[in-house]
């Protein structure tokens, strides 16, 4: 029995949630921080398995990584981004909602 896959077309799809979140804690070293960072771009940067890598997070990947670390990604910002407005973040109804605002 095979324990991986020998398929070289194989291709995925990565979602990390608050891919960040390291960052924020304290008991996190600054080593750990830079051994994550190493096995981010280990994983992801120019692997030809990785069709798409969903990362959300509260600040740009530009503040953690130094030069080309994890340069290959493409950010928005959801704050700015109105285009994106319709598929991310609350409806009008829904703050009113969850500020128990009167309609």
């Amino acid at each position: 029995m095979e324990l991986y896959s020998t398929d070289d077309s194989a291709r995925f799809i990565f979602v990390l949630d608050e891919w960040d979140y390291i960052f924020h804690q304290d008991f996190i070293s600054d080593d750990e921080k830079r051994k994550y960072l190493s096995f981010l771009r280990n994983l992801l940067k120019d692997r030809p398995y990785v069709l798409l890598a969903y990362m959300t997070g509260i600040l740009p990947i530009a503040k953690y990584s130094s030069g080309s670390e994890l340069n290959m990604f493409s950010e928005f910002t959801l704050a700015s981004e109105e285009r994106f407005s319709e598929y991310f973040g609350f409806t009008e109804r829904e703050v009113k909602i969850g500020c128990d605002v009167p309609f």
